[in-house]
């Protein structure tokens, strides 16, 4: 399984913006093929601040997903509203300890 984390930081003028269309892409992603899960969390102490998680069955149907238009459009679509480019980190969600 592949987990994904993505901190995004948006601008306080396009949240209502950024908000409605990662909420209707969350329940739309939540039924692709191979998603395990896709969710969208507010941060508590920066109310501008966003945080993408995700967790695919493996690395290929992920690259399948992120080369595909709908994440194009996505891409698109979200980043002219945030204030910084997004901060993205990549798991192997295999055990690697005790």
């Amino acid at each position: 399984m592949i987990v994904i984390r993505i901190k995004l930081k948006v601008e306080q003028s396009n949240k209502e913006e950024l908000l409605s269309y990662l909420q209707s892409e969350v329940e739309r992603n939540n039924t692709l093929t191979g998603c395990l899960a896709y969710s969208l969390y507010q941060d508590l102490w920066e109310p501008d601040g966003f945080l993408l998680y995700e967790e695919w069955e493996n690395i290929d149907v992920f690259n399948d997903y992120k080369n595909s238009a709908a994440f194009g459009e996505i891409m698109a679509k979200v980043f002219p509203l945030l204030v910084s480019k997004p901060d993205s980190a990549y798991f192997d969600a295999e055990v690697v300890g005790p």
